[in-house]
């Protein structure tokens, strides 16, 4: 094995590791965009369930082909819509984390709100 080999029993627990994390994230998430609700954990691919206390629910999946180029799936159905709507059927694929974010965030209508800005402080002349 190469230097940075790991087993397959490995990298099956870091990704359970990835999910608990990921689970303990978007409820941090919730928290902060004020959204009532709560995250739940998923039968695999589904990583996770958010149901929010407005009707809304938002499954986050794990693509089933490894092969494709997207870490997650982000499927929804809003209150009012019937089971197996358009959300649902045709899920949006994500890249990273903060893709996620904006899956989530437009499924419980969140606004993003002001961007921060970082800037150096002035420098004294």
């Amino acid at each position: 094995m190469g230097r940075y080999s790991r087993t397959r029993t490995e990298i099956e627990e870091a990704i359970i590791l990835n999910d608990l994390c990921l689970e303990g994230f978007l409820t941090d998430s919730l928290a902060l965009w004020r959204v009532s609700g709560a995250v739940e954990r998923g039968e695999l691919p589904v990583v996770a369930i958010i149901r929010a206390d407005n009707g809304a629910i938002v499954w986050i999946e794990r693509p089933a082909d490894k092969d494709t180029p997207f870490r997650w799936a982000v499927r929804w159905r809003v209150a009012g819509d019937a089971p197996g709507g358009a959300r649902e059927q045709r899920p949006r694929h994500c890249a990273s984390l903060v893709g996620v974010l904006k899956a989530l965030r437009s499924a419980l209508d969140v606004d993003r709100g002001s961007p921060v800005r970082i800037a150096p402080a002035p420098a004294d002349a």
